[in-house]
């Protein structure tokens, strides 16, 4: 069964990432409700009546978990399910897992020893709490990104402690929309 709500909300959590959307083109990887995964992802990032022209193509539907990229100017995220949820799976090649609905934070840093204790210091003083994290790079010493999601929202003073940390360049709040 698709939870379609969800890629509402996902398209909602993208359009947050890209205020200035522009240049968008859908892939759906997979056979099984295709146009209406479409309608739904669209309908999140544009709002229920659209007007903006969306290119989207389909593919033969041979992928097990992926389920649609998302091109929007230079980003891609792909969308992909497993048992349980429907997910975010990468953010152009950094890999992560942003589920519809979750709070937490996406800390685009330079990948540095020391920036996962950092940023979940700055969260525990906050009192919040991490259900899962996840830190994927370019390559050593190059730029990254750190997933955090939590438990609780992640207020505006705890981010920016965040953004005060040297290596990090840039942050951006996940809250459900």
């Amino acid at each position: 069964m698709v939870n379609y709500p969800d890629f509402i909300q996902l398209g909602r959590l993208i359009r947050h990432f890209e205020p200035q959307a522009a240049n968008m083109n859908l892939h759906i990887l997979t056979h099984e409700h295709r146009e209406e995964i479409a309608r739904k992802i669209i309908e999140g990032l544009l709002g229920p009546e659209f007007d903006q022209t969306l290119r989207i193509e389909t593919s033969s539907g041979e992928y097990t978990n992926e389920i649609a990229i998302l091109q929007i100017g230079k980003n891609k995220y792909t969308f992909e399910k497993d048992h349980q949820n429907i997910f975010i799976s990468k953010i152009n090649h950094y890999s992560c897992r942003i589920t519809a609905g979750c709070h937490g934070i996406l800390a685009y840093h330079t990948d540095y020893p020391g920036v996962i204790r950092d940023v979940s210091r700055i969260l525990a003083e906050n009192q919040i709490n991490i259900s899962s994290m996840k830190v994927s790079r370019e390559h050593k010493g190059k730029n990254a990104l750190l997933v955090s999601l939590t438990d609780e929202e992640i207020s505006t003073e705890a981010i920016e402690k965040i953004e005060k940390i040297p290596q990090i360049t840039k942050v951006v709040a996940l809250r459900p929309v």
